[in-house]
């Protein structure tokens, strides 16, 4: 299953109640991805949800069910008597500091998953199926969700039990390059990294792990040392070249990804400058290859606000068709606003494809 099939569905599997459990190879997203569920849950069932977030490979038994402490009790005859009794686990209250029977229920969302030791497994596995967890239940409106990795992704995974594989949904994370893409755009990762993705999908979605244990990319690590890159450029906004950037990225991405993602990077500076296109939109030079094109697409449609969008989509129209419809889908994810823009709509009346574009955007 496609990740932003999980999201579309999300609110299906909480209302369910069931234990959903992404698998996936490392950084696909599924962690964020069940985070940015919970609010997209909470709209559609009309409920205030909380999120418990856990750490599976740090969690011990003791840690799931609480600790035993003395007590002292009234025997009911003037003296006490002492008794032994849980303590309720950390994870009962979010990170808002709020008790679990303060929301209308919420995911206990439980991450690594498949890193937990085998006595820990039992105890959550219980608790994703019936709610009990030692002497707790688990308020209602509250479910367990689990992700993690596979087997043989050398990610440190557990034995697995299968009663308790049994108990739960299992989701086999499908690579979804369109997917990522959207959520890229919406979450402002820099257009040459968007682009680098979309002409490099064997790249950025490895099918298998480098044999030699390395720096690798996947689309974590390609955001990650796209954030790396952003950050050493200051305020400039364009992605660096220089050595210290090369280095940085062949330690987040390995060096063979990072070759490929700075010929993206070299051939983004050479595009032309907004300035350029704002002076003479008829006149700006336009990339020569597809791949200039493709970018250039995603640049704008980054850049352009409502004061410049007439004169960039006038550039836009210069282009091949196929780019008009990458820059009106990624201006569409970016700013859906300006899709209503008379702009926007006089260019659809000129271009069936951006109409059609336009009418499947939910």
């Amino acid at each position: 299953m496609k990740l932003s099939t999980f999201a579309r569905l999300a609110p299906t599997f909480y209302l369910s109640g069931k234990c959903v459990y992404l698998k996936s190879g490392p950084g696909r997203g599924k962690t964020t991805s069940i985070i940015e569920s919970i609010p997209h849950i909470g709209e559609a069932t009309g409920k205030s949800l909380g999120l418990v977030l856990i750490s599976g490979p740090l969690m011990s038994p003791m840690d799931a069910v609480g600790y035993l402490v003395p007590v002292k009790k009234d025997d009911g005859r003037g003296g006490t008597r002492v008794e032994s009794q849980y303590t309720d686990p950390f994870w009962w209250r979010t990170s808002e500091g709020k008790r679990l029977e303060e929301y209308d229920g919420g995911v206990i969302f439980i991450d690594e998953a498949d890193k937990m030791d085998v006595d820990v497994k039992k105890v959550v596995g219980e608790m994703a199926l019936s709610g009990r967890c030692g002497p707790h239940t688990l308020p209602t409106g509250w479910v367990v969700w689990m992700a993690g990795n596979r087997a043989g992704d050398r990610s440190g995974s557990t034995k697995e039990l299968d009663h308790l594989i049994n108990r739960r949904i299992e989701i086999d994370v499908t690579d979804d390059l369109a997917g990522w893409e959207g959520w890229a755009i919406k979450n402002k990762v820099h257009h040459a990294i968007v682009g680098f993705a979309v002409q490099n999908p064997h790249i950025v979605f490895p099918e298998t792990l480098p044999d030699k244990q390395g720096p690798f990319c996947t689309p974590r690590s390609l955001v990650a040392v796209g954030e790396m890159l952003l950050t050493l450029a200051g305020n400039n906004g364009t992605l660096p070249t220089d050595t210290d950037a090369v280095e940085i990225a062949a330690a987040g991405i390995g060096q063979a990804a990072a070759a490929q993602l700075f010929a993206t990077i070299r051939l983004d500076s050479e595009l032309p400058k907004m300035e350029t296109i704002l002076a003479n939109p008829a006149a700006a030079k336009l990339p020569g290859a597809p791949d200039a094109q493709m970018l250039v697409a995603y640049k704008l449609a980054a850049l352009v606000t409502k004061p410049t969008l007439a004169p960039v989509i006038q550039y836009i129209e210069r282009l091949p068709a196929d780019f008009s419809v990458t820059f009106a889908k990624a201006l569409a994810t970016r700013e859906p606003v300006l899709v209503a823009s008379p702009e926007m709509i006089g260019w659809a009346k000129r271009n069936s494809s951006i109409m059609s574009m336009i009418a499947c955007l939910k």
